[in-house]
């Protein structure tokens, strides 16, 4: 059985001959698993990011499903200019010739160290107090415009070279892009919670973005999308809010992806469980699960029980078992899922966002575990 067929089964909620193994990975995990630091991938040519992501594919055997994460055109390089010194790298805008510096762990800070609180790339803070702001900053990209700035180069790749293999792409989250052209996290659940209408608008023409790419990662070979509901828990916003105003934006790209032939699997960070009845009326395949984070507790063996036996649940064990190389914990976690969310099918094994301090000998044990306790047949 192939990975891609092995997965697919799970995610039609059947048990194929066993767990199937998924991997996300943030780019720092992409660069430190492969001996390098943050600095090298924000700097990379486009042919080097495609390089650097199928060298993070292939750190780790046998993984089923795969995040790929978008890459770029060469416009950033061209526009900067890069100076390598022992403790950062300093990085000059040739047509503004202003001076930054760039950290290994992938930070920003001025040209004498004082620490930036945003990634500049961003393009600063952008405050959304109008409905003409909205028109006028959220621009949805074409197939074209997708093509040229190269968002699609590593999933190509990919799915040229290891046919059998699932590659699933990122679409992005409504919510994540509201909270962006707000100016950032506090500036948009302010904005949340004093002009909820507006920010209904703002999440509604977000969600247009996530939806423009559907169509073009599919034809890229893309079989699934990975939906990131984030800022989006009972933790962060009340169960209320997230059925008036997230949910309505939330479900056309999901629906969106589902008519497009995608499976979409819902990668969601934050406290499910108060608002987990309405998130599974979503036209979605499955639950990427995560572990708490803020005093909350996500356990697929309890939503096992909430959403039947025949829906994908994606498992996980525990970040600081991977960062802490804990064989015990990683053992015992994912043996206690297995046993109670995944025993009759319709489960693949996950993990957290893999951090840069992860260890890559855990991960490769992590998953030795899943093919020893995971066989069905």
């Amino acid at each position: 059985m192939t990975s891609r067929e092995r997965v697919e089964i799970a995610l039609k909620g059947g048990k194929p001959d066993r767990i199937p193994i998924a991997a996300i990975y943030d780019m720092g995990y992409v660069t430190s698993s492969t001996g390098r630091d943050q600095r090298e991938f924000i700097t990379a040519t486009p042919e080097e990011k495609i390089r650097m992501i199928e060298d993070s594919f292939q750190r780790h055997a046998p993984i089923d499903c795969f995040f790929v994460h978008g890459g770029s055109d060469d416009r950033w390089r061209q526009n900067h200019r890069i100076e390598k010194f022992p403790d950062y790298w300093m990085v000059t805008d040739i047509t503004t010739g202003k001076h930054l510096r760039l950290l290994p762990d992938g930070c920003w800070a001025e040209e004498d160290g004082t620490p930036i609180r945003r990634d500049p790339s961003i393009g600063g803070i952008s405050q959304i107090q109008t409905e003409e702001d909205i028109e006028r900053l959220v621009i949805i990209p074409t197939e074209n415009d997708l093509e040229q700035i190269g968002r699609y180069g590593p999933l190509k790749n990919l799915v040229s070279k290891y046919p059998d293999v699932h590659f699933s792409f990122q679409s992005g989250s409504p919510m994540i892009s509201a909270l962006g052209f707000c100016g950032g996290y506090e500036e948009g659940l302010t904005l949340l919670a004093g002009n909820p209408g507006l920010f209904k608008k703002l999440i509604e023409r977000c969600s247009e973005y996530q939806v423009s790419v559907m169509a073009p990662g599919k034809k890229a070979g893309g079989l699934s999308t990975w939906f990131t509901s984030y800022y989006t828990g009972a933790d962060t916003i009340s169960p209320k809010i997230y059925a008036e105003v997230v949910f309505p934006a939330e479900y056309r790209v999901c629906r969106e992806a589902k008519n497009n032939g995608l499976f979409v699997l819902d990668w969601f960070l934050g406290d499910i469980m108060p608002v987990l009845d309405v998130v599974m009326k979503l036209p979605i395949d499955a639950l990427v699960l995560e572990q708490g984070r803020k005093g909350y507790n996500i356990d697929p063996v309890e939503i096992r029980k909430k959403v039947g036996d025949r829906f994908c649940l994606f498992g996980y064990a525990f970040e600081n078992d991977f960062c802490t190389f804990n064989r015990a914990g990683l053992t015992a976690e994912i043996r206690r899922q297995i046993e109670g969310a995944g025993k009759n099918g319709a489960f693949i094994a996950g993990m957290p966002i893999m951090p840069p301090n992860a260890n890559p000998d855990a991960v490769d044990y992590y998953i030795s575990e899943v093919l020893r306790l995971g066989r069905y047949w």
